[in-house]
């Protein structure tokens, strides 16, 4: 199932009777009015693109007082799974891995006397003790 949804403006003070015409369109799923750029918004399902796009051009653009549209095309949903693609990583690829001979994780103390170190010479350059 192809789907679609329209924005569109039009003339101010006809949203209400373009929303009427558009819910009588038999494509159209849904039809909201909204504040902001666009005036409404319209979704509209068909079982091929190119029905959505006589409908678009056909019906919707040409409805009184619709002054433009913006058309944003579905590209699917979680229930359209693509094919699988194996979860291999290549030799080369793969992350590195720290040499045996190295130490990685600091001592908690010394950590602590660093921390504190630090603290002193901040202390001292600010307060001047």
């Amino acid at each position: 199932m192809e789907k679609a949804y329209i924005l569109i403006n039009c003339e101010r003070g006809s949203e209400r009777p373009v929303i009427n015409q558009l819910k009588g369109l038999n494509d159209v799923k849904e039809v909201h009015g909204t504040f902001g750029i666009y005036d409404i918004i319209a979704k509209i399902e068909s079982s091929k693109q190119e029905t959505l796009k006589k409908i678009i051009s056909g019906q919707i653009r040409n409805i009184d007082h619709v002054t433009s549209t913006l058309t944003l095309i579905d590209i699917g949903s979680d229930d359209e799974k693509p094919d699988l693609i194996p979860d291999v990583i290549p030799e080369e690829k793969k992350p590195l891995e720290p040499p045996d001979d190295v130490e990685l994780e600091e001592d908690e103390d010394d950590f602590k006397q660093k921390k504190k170190k630090r603290y002193e010479s901040v202390y001292k350059k600010r307060y001047r003790e």
